[in-house]
């Protein structure tokens, strides 16, 4: 309950107090600091003071009980612990975290029977004759309170259905799986059952709804199970599957992908609670997660439109979907995101998700009453629920969302939620005092995926929406999973977390160990790279085979092509002995590509692919140009809002957008430079400095216009490549995805060079003031590029 008392003011020369006591103002009553956890450690937001929460910690395995932390009252008291039974207790202490046993494993034998297991045990499973296992013959109980692998099924396909097993801690109704027959089932005491609690054998001889669970009061979802769970996850909205991959996924369920294919439509409304129990820093945690995920998936191919309100005992707008420049601009979402009051409800801090989950009603109600301008059959509509609690005021959410379900066409009673293509509705509990009953009536239910979680603490929405966006199925072009540190990939264990997936390298057994070559993949059967690295000229025959080392494999060259035009004797008659003008190839794979997290293309300019991933659809070329080389010379002075000063390094605002990178992969360190154009003369002349015979050639003849330069001069100076780094890509980064824009070639130094005394005190990130790198232009070699690659990536209809 709350009192607000209005201030009053006291008329003291009106009335005589002399004939009463005088009082001094009572001082705030703080709480005790000096409580305790058996076997933990214990910690105070604010000290004792009213408002201050005491949170109760245990190590790793462990759970504080009765409960995980207590607020301080205005009567200088922690708020009351009670056990299961209501009794109240006033001794906290930290128990072992258990795992809920199997239970019931029809057609089969389990040992040892027991209804908990303590960590590091384990229970193992086998089949009676004619039954064949499927899942683990043995799991073992995890500190996390879950099982390690996946639930045995004994089953001997002799029904129209196959065993939809039964989980860790369930109990199943007996029966055969016949079409229509129904399994049904209930967790043991003290568990809560996520997931769908009844299924039915279909006619197309699947089951409907969700994989039930059974899931503790202390046990919360792990980062790495969601993101297992949503394989696709809501980076999979953006997915466009290969060929090969949808034939698999027609066969084997890989958990949560949004369907969607490129240049679809959709709604996402994402409802963050800020009700009484959510602290100010639990609520900014949740809202930079929100701003992550928001800031990824606007990334991927789909026109995108977000609503984001707070609700509390009301719901309020933070962002109105309706207002389409704001709702489809990032930079704006995130803008009043950061700008919201958290304390905007004032003392109103119920949790009434009703009020949430109507005003999603209303919006969606808005868009069907012109379906025809609002595309709203094309729409698919997320709604992304982020909650600590449960509803304590205003009408039950389940009746919000059976409208919504009505003005989509879908019905409100229905169980299985499969069939509901344009809604999905996924619901994030935080923390231990969630109603894990309401949250999972309010998630979808579709065969084969997950719709509810519930996290520790907020910090782990950041890390599941982290884990969720990783991006594993996502096969088009310029997509990379977010960078990370070297250390970061120590810690995690990892050789590689495969941030740049277009990258391969070239070995060959005819160059020996001692040299190899980058490459970039532009489309499963074709990688682009340097001409150096096979010949001196077009005009010569490769007879080896070049092995191709990409993120999930080998692949071999079936066959290489040089430019034309590329021929480093060009030159030789002026006494130039090596010239690297037209110093591409494209090698033609003899087997395609997988395509996966792992290994994708990255995009080429003046493609159908590009403009989508700029969202410029029916773009040009030179406006491609624009996006991503502004200070070409034909492009300054078109450009708008943007200052056109000859050195990028000095913009404001899009500074970022010129600094262009490169990575050498086998040290997995990723070099950044700011790109100079040929007419950058004073910059870009060093080049040279390599002619050492006389010659009477020009700045232009040697270093034409199709070539870009990096590295510089003090104040200017980037990191350069190193010998072993040609054809690997120069990329810049666009709305999260990224571009190549011209092809590693050759420098002026090589700072790698063990042998040369002179490099000792320099390094590929601290290079000599004179050190140049130079780059083929891929803007100056499209023709030749579509003449290869036009079967099989769509190019801009202006290239010939």
């Amino acid at each position: 309950m709350f009192t607000v008392c209005a201030p009053v003011s006291l008329q003291e020369d009106e009335y005589d107090y002399s004939d009463y006591e005088t009082y001094e103002e009572s001082q705030p009553l703080n709480c005790s600091t000096a409580e305790s956890i058996k076997g933990g450690h214990v910690t105070y937001s604010q000290g004792g003071l009213e408002g201050s929460v005491l949170t109760y910690h245990c190590g790793l395995g462990k759970y504080p009980f009765p409960v995980s932390y207590r607020v301080c009252g205005a009567d200088g008291e922690w708020s009351v612990m009670r056990l299961a039974n209501g009794r109240p207790t006033s001794h906290a202490t930290c128990k072992d975290v258990l795992c809920p046993a199997q239970l019931q494993l029809d057609h089969g034998d389990f040992w040892p029977r027991s209804q908990w297991f303590h960590i590091g045990e384990t229970q193992s499973f086998s089949c009676l004759e004619g039954f064949t296992l499927y899942g683990s013959a043995q799991r073992n109980c995890t500190t996390s309170g879950e099982w390690t692998g996946t639930t045995p099924v004994c089953d001997n396909h002799a029904d129209d259905c196959d065993d939809p097993g039964i989980p860790p801690g369930a109990q199943r109704s007996v029966g055969r799986f016949h079409r229509g027959e129904k399994a049904v089932y209930r967790c043991q005491a003290g568990l809560d059952l996520l997931g769908s609690a009844e299924r039915v054998c279909l006619e197309n001889r699947e089951w409907s709804g969700s994989s039930p669970r059974c899931q503790g009061p202390n046990t919360f979802d792990s980062p790495s199970i969601v993101a297992e769970a949503m394989t696709g996850s809501l980076a999979g909205v953006m997915d466009v599957f290969s060929l090969d991959a949808k034939k698999k996924a027609a066969r084997v369920s890989f958990g949560r992908t949004i369907r969607v294919d490129q240049g679809s439509r959709m709604n996402v409304y994402i409802l963050l609670d800020t009700s009484g129990s959510i602290k100010k820093e639990e609520f900014e945690v949740a809202r930079d997660a929100t701003i992550a995920l928001i800031r990824k998936l606007d990334s991927y191919e789909v026109l995108l439109k977000f609503h984001v309100l707070s609700f509390a005992t009301e719901a309020r707008d933070i962002v109105d979907i309706r207002d389409i420049d704001i709702s489809s601009s990032v930079d704006d979402i995130v803008w009043r995101l950061m700008d919201f009051n958290y304390h905007s409800h004032g003392s109103k801090t119920g949790t009434n998700l009703y009020s949430a989950l109507y005003r999603v009603n209303e919006l969606i109600s808005f868009f069907k009453q012109n379906s025809a301008r609002n595309h709203f059959n094309e729409t698919q509509n997320i709604i992304i629920i982020e909650t600590d609690g449960y509803s304590n005021t205003g009408n039950k959410p389940q009746i919000a969302l059976a409208q919504i379900r009505q003005v989509l066409g879908y019905s409100a009673t229905a169980k299985d939620h499969t069939d509901e293509t344009m809604l999905d509705v996924y619901v994030f509990g935080v923390g231990g005092k969630v109603n894990k009953d309401e949250l999972n009536s309010l998630a979808s239910h579709k065969r084969g995926e997950q719709h509810v979680f519930v996290l520790e603490n907020f910090q782990m929405l950041g890390e599941v929406f982290n884990s969720i966006i990783s991006d594993k199925s996502v096969t088009m072009c310029g997509v990379a999973r977010e960078d990370v540190s070297r250390d970061e990939e120590q810690v995690k264990g990892q050789t590689s977390v495969y941030s740049r997936p277009w990258h391969v390298t070239l070995k060959s057994s005819t160059w020996g160990k001692s040299k190899s070559c980058f490459g970039s993949i532009v489309s499963q059967n074709w990688v682009l790279t340097a001409a150096h690295c096979f010949a001196r000229s077009s005009t010569e025959r490769i007879s080896y085979q070049v092995d191709i080392e990409h993120g999930d494999g080998t692949v071999k060259s079936s066959a290489v092509f040089m430019h034309p035009n590329y021929n480093t004797n060009t030159l030789k008659h002026r006494n130039v002995s090596e010239f690297y003008d037209y110093d591409v190839a494209l090698i033609q794979v003899n087997k395609s590509i997988p395509l996966s997290w792992k290994a994708r293309p990255i995009c080429l300019p003046c493609t159908v692919p590009a403009s989508r991933a700029m969202k410029k659809i029916n773009s040009t070329c030179e406006q491609h140009s624009m996006k991503l080389l502004p200070f070409y010379p034909q492009n300054l002075g078109k450009q708008t809002n943007t200052q056109t000063n000859a050195h990028p390094h000095k913009q404001t605002g899009e500074s970022h957008d010129f600094q262009l990178k490169l990575l050498e992969l086998g040290q997995f360190r990723c070099k950044q430079c700011i790109v100079w154009l040929f007419a950058e003369v004073w910059l870009c002349g060093k080049g040279m400095q390599t002619l050492t015979e006389p010659n009477d050639v020009t700045l232009d003849e040697y270093i034409p216009d199709r070539f870009l330069c990096s590295g510089g001069s003090s104040g200017y100076q980037d990191a350069i490549t190193c010998k072993g780094d040609s054809g690997g890509s120069l990329f810049l980064e666009k709305r999260k995805r990224y571009f190549q824009v011209a092809v590693v070639s050759w420098g002026t130094t090589d700072v790698c060079d063990p042998l040369n005394s002179a490099m000792r005190r320099h390094s590929s990130d601290s290079p000599p003031p004179n050190a140049r790198d130079f780059h083929i232009d891929v803007f100056k070699i499209l023709p030749w590029l579509k003449q290869h690659l036009g079967e099989q990536i769509q190019f801009l209809p202006e290239i010939n």
